[in-house]
Protein backbone atom coordinates (compact mmCIF):
# COMPACT_ATOMS: atom_id res chain seq x y z
CA UNK A 1 0.00 0.00 0.00
CA UNK A 2 1.28 3.45 -0.91
CA UNK A 3 2.03 5.76 2.00
CA UNK A 4 -0.41 8.65 2.24
CA UNK A 5 1.20 12.10 2.20
CA UNK A 6 -0.98 14.78 3.79
CA UNK A 7 -0.16 18.47 3.98
CA UNK A 8 -1.73 20.10 7.04
CA UNK A 9 -2.69 23.75 6.93
CA UNK A 10 -2.53 25.81 10.11
CA UNK A 11 -6.22 25.32 10.88
CA UNK A 12 -5.64 21.56 10.89
CA UNK A 13 -2.49 21.78 13.02
CA UNK A 14 -4.28 23.88 15.67
CA UNK A 15 -7.03 21.28 15.99
CA UNK A 16 -4.40 18.81 17.19
CA UNK A 17 -3.71 20.93 20.27
CA UNK A 18 -7.14 22.44 21.00
CA UNK A 19 -10.38 20.56 21.44
CA UNK A 20 -12.56 21.82 18.59
CA UNK A 21 -14.89 20.32 16.00
CA UNK A 22 -12.66 18.21 13.76
CA UNK A 23 -10.02 17.47 16.41
CA UNK A 24 -10.76 13.74 16.13
CA UNK A 25 -9.96 13.80 12.39
CA UNK A 26 -6.60 15.48 12.95
CA UNK A 27 -5.84 13.20 15.89
CA UNK A 28 -6.42 10.22 13.60
CA UNK A 29 -3.99 11.63 11.02
CA UNK A 30 -1.37 12.18 13.73
CA UNK A 31 -1.96 8.68 15.11
CA UNK A 32 -1.25 7.25 11.67
CA UNK A 33 1.87 9.43 11.44
CA UNK A 34 3.12 8.13 14.78
CA UNK A 35 2.60 4.58 13.45
CA UNK A 36 4.54 5.63 10.31
CA UNK A 37 1.54 4.89 8.11
CA UNK A 38 1.26 8.44 6.81
CA UNK A 39 3.69 11.24 6.06
CA UNK A 40 2.42 14.59 7.20
CA UNK A 41 3.86 17.92 6.25
CA UNK A 42 3.64 21.62 6.75
CA UNK A 43 5.95 24.56 6.14
CA UNK A 44 8.04 26.76 8.35
CA UNK A 45 5.37 29.39 7.65
CA UNK A 46 2.75 27.20 9.35
CA UNK A 47 4.91 26.98 12.47
CA UNK A 48 4.99 30.75 12.74
CA UNK A 49 1.30 31.09 11.97
CA UNK A 50 0.41 28.48 14.63
CA UNK A 51 2.22 30.59 17.25
CA UNK A 52 0.02 33.55 16.28
CA UNK A 53 -3.16 31.46 16.58
CA UNK A 54 -2.19 30.05 19.97
CA UNK A 55 -1.31 33.54 21.23
CA UNK A 56 -4.64 34.89 19.95
CA UNK A 57 -6.54 32.09 21.68
CA UNK A 58 -4.77 32.85 24.95
CA UNK A 59 -5.66 36.54 24.71
CA UNK A 60 -9.29 35.53 24.00
CA UNK A 61 -9.30 33.29 27.07
CA UNK A 62 -9.77 30.09 25.07
CA UNK A 63 -6.53 28.56 26.35
CA UNK A 64 -4.07 29.19 29.15
CA UNK A 65 -0.35 29.45 28.52
CA UNK A 66 -0.15 29.57 24.72
CA UNK A 67 3.61 29.20 24.90
CA UNK A 68 3.26 25.77 26.56
CA UNK A 69 0.78 24.65 23.89
CA UNK A 70 3.18 25.86 21.22
CA UNK A 71 6.08 24.02 22.87
CA UNK A 72 4.01 20.83 22.90
CA UNK A 73 3.44 21.31 19.17
CA UNK A 74 7.18 21.80 18.59
CA UNK A 75 8.09 18.74 20.66
CA UNK A 76 5.66 16.48 18.82
CA UNK A 77 6.84 17.91 15.50
CA UNK A 78 10.47 17.17 16.39
CA UNK A 79 9.56 13.60 17.34
CA UNK A 80 7.76 13.08 14.04
CA UNK A 81 10.59 14.62 12.00
CA UNK A 82 13.08 12.28 13.67
CA UNK A 83 10.86 9.28 12.93
CA UNK A 84 10.54 10.31 9.29
CA UNK A 85 6.78 10.90 9.55
CA UNK A 86 6.86 14.70 9.24
CA UNK A 87 8.43 16.84 6.57
CA UNK A 88 8.77 20.57 7.24
CA UNK A 89 9.06 22.54 4.02
CA UNK A 90 10.94 25.75 3.43
CA UNK A 91 9.34 28.59 1.53
CA UNK A 92 11.33 28.79 -1.69
CA UNK A 93 11.18 31.39 -4.47
CA UNK A 94 9.34 28.83 -6.65
CA UNK A 95 6.71 28.31 -3.94
CA UNK A 96 6.26 32.07 -3.64
CA UNK A 97 5.94 32.46 -7.40
CA UNK A 98 3.27 29.74 -7.63
CA UNK A 99 1.52 31.25 -4.60
CA UNK A 100 1.31 34.70 -6.14
CA UNK A 101 -0.32 33.16 -9.20
CA UNK A 102 -2.93 31.53 -6.93
CA UNK A 103 -3.58 34.85 -5.17
CA UNK A 104 -4.49 36.51 -8.47
CA UNK A 105 -6.40 33.48 -9.80
CA UNK A 106 -8.57 32.94 -6.70
CA UNK A 107 -8.26 36.21 -4.73
CA UNK A 108 -7.02 34.44 -1.59
CA UNK A 109 -4.53 35.43 1.09
CA UNK A 110 -0.88 34.73 0.36
CA UNK A 111 -0.71 32.53 3.49
CA UNK A 112 -3.43 30.29 2.06
CA UNK A 113 -1.79 30.25 -1.35
CA UNK A 114 1.54 29.26 0.23
CA UNK A 115 -0.10 26.27 1.86
CA UNK A 116 -1.58 25.08 -1.43
CA UNK A 117 1.71 25.61 -3.25
CA UNK A 118 3.57 23.64 -0.58
CA UNK A 119 1.11 20.78 -0.99
CA UNK A 120 2.42 20.42 -4.53
CA UNK A 121 5.88 19.73 -3.06
CA UNK A 122 5.30 15.98 -2.73
CA UNK A 123 1.96 15.65 -0.97
CA UNK A 124 -1.16 13.88 -2.25
CA UNK A 125 -3.75 15.42 0.06
CA UNK A 126 -4.44 18.76 1.70
CA UNK A 127 -6.13 18.95 5.11
CA UNK A 128 -7.90 22.16 6.12
CA UNK A 129 -10.82 23.42 8.20
CA UNK A 130 -11.29 26.36 5.81
CA UNK A 131 -14.18 25.61 3.44
CA UNK A 132 -13.23 28.33 0.93
CA UNK A 133 -9.63 27.13 0.82
CA UNK A 134 -10.82 23.54 0.39
CA UNK A 135 -12.84 24.66 -2.66
CA UNK A 136 -9.78 26.37 -4.15
CA UNK A 137 -7.72 23.23 -3.52
CA UNK A 138 -10.32 21.09 -5.26
CA UNK A 139 -10.35 23.55 -8.20
CA UNK A 140 -6.58 23.01 -8.38
CA UNK A 141 -7.15 19.22 -8.48
CA UNK A 142 -5.70 18.72 -5.01
CA UNK A 143 -7.42 15.96 -3.06
CA UNK A 144 -8.77 17.67 0.06
CA UNK A 145 -9.74 16.60 3.54
CA UNK A 146 -12.22 19.18 4.87
CA UNK A 147 -12.05 19.05 8.65
CA UNK A 148 -15.36 19.95 10.24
Amino acid sequence: MKERRIYLDTSAIVKRYLLEPGTEIVDSIYKDAHRREVLIGFSSWNIGEASVVFDKYERMGVINEARKVFEKFLLESRTLVLSGSLRILSITPDVISRSVALVFRYHIYIADALQLSCTREGFDEFATADRKLAEVAENENIKTILIE
